[in-house]
């Protein structure tokens, strides 16, 4: 607050800058921040767009290689030849010989195959290039088992190490891909042997290599297990967690690698539940951006120096003729009205200056009408200080009578003559309109003091109030209208004597202030009309009966709001009890 109080008080010279300073700014920083931001996100959009395509090029040659080998796994198992050799538990050299022919037609026409081999239930293999390494049977391989438990399903394993064979290229096991299917006789079709193909990865490299993502983007390729199929040479590939991984469909996510933030993307084939992962460096792709953004930095450091000095002559253009009026308003407050204010051009300022000439002749208009209304003035003075003798007036008359009355001994006089003093004396309250519990209390018994000399056989009263609630202010004058309704409507209105008990107490974090009488009571249905009167925030006309009891309630909802006010419960013939809730205001 104290900031903004500051603010106001500064010149118009210095507000108008400081908003001249404060909407170049903020278009200079929404062309750098937002519009470098937009650049940003549609660089990477694209890049991350681009590395999508790239990956599904790369699956979707994998998955034409995969099919070609399937494809070649169907035609083979369906050869009389193999079907033969696949059926029998000791096959002739000659039908051997004859299945390792068709192999090496397969194998020659298919460059990426660095082994072909068929092993039948009984262990018996076929094979030109691939041979077992000890004596153990082949059909105790965890690849042999693994394609005979699915044997619909094409089974693939990368860096197939721990198996019983070997190639005669001698190809390192972590640069093949074993493709494994189980072979069905066409007839029971029940599984009769298994059929391996080794593929060099050089056939998913060449795809891979193939493609550039910037400068130092890559693509590689994990197992369902998480391992890596293949990936190029490079540092990043072994830093990503395969847990970073973790969704099914195509995925986005950015990791600080080596202080370096990188865009990893991947998504998951369900076939073979292998993940295509696409990697580029996000700081190499908004290189250019950060660059540029750089610069408009500086070109918005300029603009903002140049604005600046146009903003300075601008302002003072407004500001100058502001001052001249400012300078003849000066004259004016030292008695001046001879000075007129010119102006070349008929802008907002001149307007105002004409408006001023205007005005400082109508002033010395009014200051001869001064004199005349001077005298009316201190009469009306006059009046004023009149009544406001007339409450010290009663007050000083009621003293004498009382002090007359004491001196002829008439205590009742006195007790009843204090009393109304009291009742004027709190009722005028200084024009004041909230008075302490305590004061209002000693208002509403000095006018019960009145009644009882009136009403001395048919009336009691009794006051109780908590000590916590006496420096507590209310409106005045709001207990004696209850009163007065209790004595006239209730009391006096049923035969023997009654009495008011008026209660003061805080009840729910609300003042309760209670006045209860023994009288006549009401009837249900008057009751009820009372209390839909008194609940009727909008029912301010007139009343001929309860005059008292409606102005206290308008009152207190005018003070203190609808939802306060007065509230009746009563018994025919038994007793009547008033209730105005306020709330707490120590």
């Amino acid at each position: 607050m104290k900031l903004f109080s500051y603010f106001n008080n500064k010149s118009i010279r210095f507000k108008l800058l400081f908003y001249f300073f404060v909407i170049i700014i903020l278009c200079v920083m929404t062309l750098t921040l937002l519009g470098s931001s937009i650049y940003k996100k549609s660089l990477q959009d694209e890049a991350t767009s681009y590395t999508v395509q790239m990956m599904e090029q790369v699956w979707n040659q994998i998955e034409n290689d995969l099919n070609v080998k399937d494809d070649m796994i169907h035609y083979l198992s369906m050869d009389e030849t193999i079907q033969e050799y696949m059926n029998q538990e000791n096959p002739s050299a000659e039908l051997k010989e004859k299945v390792n022919q068709k192999l090496k037609v397969y194998k020659d026409r298919h460059s990426e195959m660095a082994g072909l081999l068929i092993v039948n239930q009984s262990g018996q293999y076929a094979s030109n290039e691939t041979f077992p390494i000890s004596r153990d049977t082949l059909t105790k391989e965890y690849w042999y088992k693994q394609a005979i438990n699915s044997p619909d399903k094409l089974q693939l394993i990368s860096n197939p190490v721990g198996r019983n064979i070997k190639e005669s290229s001698n190809i390192q096991v972590n640069n093949l891909l074993s493709v494994v299917k189980a072979i069905k006789d066409p007839k029971s079709n029940q599984v009769s042997g298994v059929i391996l193909i080794d593929l060099k990865l050089d056939f998913i490299k060449k795809v891979i290599q193939s493609i550039r993502l910037g400068k130092s983007g890559f693509i590689f390729i994990l197992n369902k297990e998480g391992n890596v199929v293949y990936s190029p040479v490079n540092s990043i590939v072994y830093r990503i967690n395969p847990d970073w991984l973790t969704k099914i469909h195509t995925h986005s996510l950015e990791k600080v690698i080596n202080h370096n933030k990188y865009q990893i993307i991947y998504n998951t084939y369900p076939s073979i539940q292998w993940k295509v992962v696409g990697v580029f460096s996000l700081d190499e792709t908004t290189e250019v951006v950060s660059r540029v953004q750089f610069y408009t930095y500086i070109i918005g450091v300029i603009t903002l120096l140049l604005s600046s000095i146009a903003s300075w002559f601008f302002t003072s253009s407004i500001i100058n003729p502001v001052n001249k009026l400012k300078a003849l308003m000066k004259n004016v407050e030292e008695g001046r009205f001879d000075l007129a204010f010119h102006s070349k051009y008929n802008d907002e300022i001149g307007q105002l200056g004409s408006s001023y000439n205007r005005m400082i002749q109508e002033i010395s208009r009014l200051i001869q009408l001064v004199y005349t209304e001077q005298k009316n003035k201190r009469e009306a003075e006059l009046k004023i200080l009149q009544a406001q003798i007339k409450p010290h007036f009663l007050y000083n008359t009621l003293d004498t009578i009382q002090w007359m009355a004491y001196e002829y001994k008439a205590n009742r006089i006195v007790e009843m003559v204090n009393a109304l003093t009291t009742l004027f004396r709190i009722g005028l309250n200084k024009g004041n309109e909230f008075i302490t519990i305590a004061e209002e209390i000693k208002h509403v018994e000095s006018y019960l003091i009145i009644q009882m000399t009136r009403y001395e056989s048919k009336l009691e009263y009794e006051i109780i109030m908590d000590d916590n609630v006496r420096n507590f202010k209310i409106l005045k004058l709001l207990l004696q209208p209850l009163v007065e309704n209790a004595i006239y409507h209730g009391i006096r209105n049923k035969r023997g004597k009654g009495k008011i008990t008026i209660d003061v107490k805080l009840e729910a974090n609300n003042l309760l202030l209670t006045v209860q009488d023994t009288g006549i009571g009401l009837l249900e249905e008057k009751l009820i009309e009372l209390n839909m009167d008194l609940d009727n925030k909008n029912h301010m006309e007139p009343r001929e009966q309860g005059y008292g009891l409606f102005n206290v309630n308008d009152r207190i909802k005018l003070v203190y709001g609808s939802d306060y006010g007065i509230s009746i419960e009563s018994q025919y013939t038994e007793w009547t009890r008033v209730k105005i809730r306020l709330p707490v205001e120590p």
